[in-house]
């Protein structure tokens, strides 16, 4: 227990951290308890470029325990999948003219 007041919550997945710049989107997140662990949708965003992160993502979520399936790229966005099961994560990042988007998906994974 820390004895400051609690700030916003940084992620509302206890192993998806956010990086510093970005900034979660409560009234877009929709993010559900499961009896295998929180499942939905995270929404974040800030100033921060698409590539910082995706490379951030792909550190982070390996430090975490999350072990990376595949990417997709086209023109718009980035997308990175992970999987710890028995869960999986999608990525999605999009770079905008004034911030950068970013989705991450938690589901059940699919076996």
């Amino acid at each position: 227990g820390g004895t400051g007041s609690p700030s916003k919550p940084r992620s509302m997945f206890d192993d998806i951290p956010l990086p510093q710049e970005l900034h979660l989107n409560e009234k877009d997140s929709q993010v559900y308890e499961h009896e295998f662990g929180r499942v939905g949708l995270m929404k974040i965003s800030g100033n921060l470029s698409r590539d910082s992160v995706l490379n951030y993502y792909r550190a982070a979520m390996a430090e975490n325990g999350w072990s990376k399936e595949s990417e997709f790229d086209n023109s718009a966005s980035q997308m990175l999948i992970f999987s710890k099961a028995p869960r999986s994560a999608a990525i999605t990042v999009t770079e905008g003219w004034m911030s950068t988007d970013v989705e991450i998906n938690v589901s059940a994974k699919i076996q």
